[in-house]
């Protein structure tokens, strides 16, 4: 009879006893209350909540535009990888053009830019004050002739050459010898010199101005609309 009863029981509660074998009252309990009359749902669940309308016309509009960008090939031409860039060469400058003498030109033509732009800013002694701090962070110094009066490499100190390419860790520049050099702004302080205008009645000695490299790690667009703050130079 034991055999008889054990066979007719279902399943699941066979399943229970061998998983209680020392408890048989437990088993039972658990398919009473957990197994036995719980209702099965056959039908077919949602994956997410219904969507409402404007989710909808969303979606549409976001498929269609995707079938349009997939079928019809964009004639815009997409922008140059870094790789790219540099295995073309982009930036970087010819031999033909690594010549002094060819930047002269436009070391004069930033001294007029500089001497435009820093117009009332200066004491009459030649002194800097913030507002003239203010313009130079913002102007460019591609063409300016500058020197590097303080670096951790000394073998850098004393280099003195025109600017021709102001990245956002280094002043590229060239000197009278033809040679370029790669300068990093980081713990580097370069001065250059601006001459007084010659609608001016102040001395012939130029204004001589040091920019620290360290507080100068822009690019030279990002820093025509930044705002720079006093900060302590820890590495002088």
């Amino acid at each position: 009879m034991a055999s008889t009863s054990q066979s007719s029981e279902p399943y699941a509660q066979s399943l229970l006893h061998l998983a209680h074998p020392d408890n048989p009252d437990e088993a039972t309990r658990i398919f009473k209350e957990k197994v036995q009359h719980r209702p099965i749902d056959f039908r077919q669940t949602l994956t997410s909540q219904p969507k409402d309308t404007r989710t909808r016309r969303r979606d549409l509009r976001l498929e269609k535009k995707l079938r349009k960008s997939s079928s019809k090939p964009s004639n815009k031409p997409h922008p140059l990888s870094a790789r790219e860039k540099r295995a073309l060469q982009v930036y970087d400058i010819p031999k033909a053009a690594q010549k002094y003498a060819i930047y002269e030109p436009l070391n004069k033509l930033w001294l007029g830019y500089i001497q435009e732009i820093l117009r009332g800013t200066l004491g009459a002694n030649g002194t800097a004050g913030q507002a003239t701090a203010a313009k130079l962070c913002a102007a460019d110094f591609h063409g300016c002739e500058v020197e590097v009066v303080r670096n951790r490499c000394p073998s850098r100190v004393g280099i003195k050459g025109i600017v021709i390419k102001d990245t956002k860790m280094t002043f590229v520049i060239i000197t009278k010898k033809d040679e370029i050099k790669n300068i990093p702004k980081e713990y580097s302080v370069f001065r250059f010199e601006i001459p007084w205008p010659d609608s001016t009645n102040q001395a012939a000695q130029p204004i001589v101005l040091e920019l620290h490299g360290s507080s100068f790690i822009f690019r030279a667009a990002e820093r025509m609309n930044k705002k720079f703050k006093a900060k302590a130079m820890d590495d002088l």
